[in-house]
């Protein structure tokens, strides 16, 4: 599967656009023998400055943990991508066509008190009504360790379907 397999389909994922403003995410990991071993939701905050889309990330887990992670990302071309976060190791690179974009990077992920380079091979994919569906695959030494997938929404959205 390539980025360029979704240049026809619709709605069109702008990062940037969707992105701004206030989300949340709900998310699950799940082992290699697809065990779920986690829950959390993500709530994110991004603001767009001189070209660069930042990305507040607070994640709250199911067993009480808490993390952050805070995205800088370029637009390098009409569908690529460049991101930067402290546990990314190098780039983040993206490329995006239609409802898709794909992005690749390797990532010190926390485990216990140490922490292991694992390999992201990371698809978001827009659906109607603005929800945006991501599902990653995890590497470690080649061999998949597990699969995060997680569901965005707009914050507004959330309060509107509340009410």
């Amino acid at each position: 599967m390539k980025p360029q397999d979704f240049a026809q389909k619709e709605p069109r994922f702008d990062v940037f656009d969707y992105f701004e403003g206030d989300s949340r995410a709900w998310g699950i990991f799940e082992d290699r023998f697809g065990t779920l071993r986690r829950q959390f939701t993500v709530e994110i905050t991004g603001t767009v400055e001189d070209g660069v889309l930042t990305l507040e990330e607070d994640f709250i887990y199911d067993d009480g943990e808490t993390d952050r992670r805070v995205w800088k990302i370029s637009k390098t071309d009409e569908h690529s991508y460049e991101g930067l976060a402290d546990d990314i190791v190098g780039k983040a690179i993206g490329s995006q066509y239609g409802n898709a974009l794909n992005w690749s990077y390797d990532m010190d992920l926390k485990v216990g008190d140490g922490a292991w380079r694992v390999t992201f091979d990371d698809w978001m994919f827009l659906q109607p009504d603005g929800v945006l569906v991501n599902r990653a695959r995890v590497k470690k030494w080649g061999f998949e360790i597990g699969e995060v997938t997680l569901f965005f929404t707009k914050t507004q959205r959330v309060a509107q379907a509340a009410e």
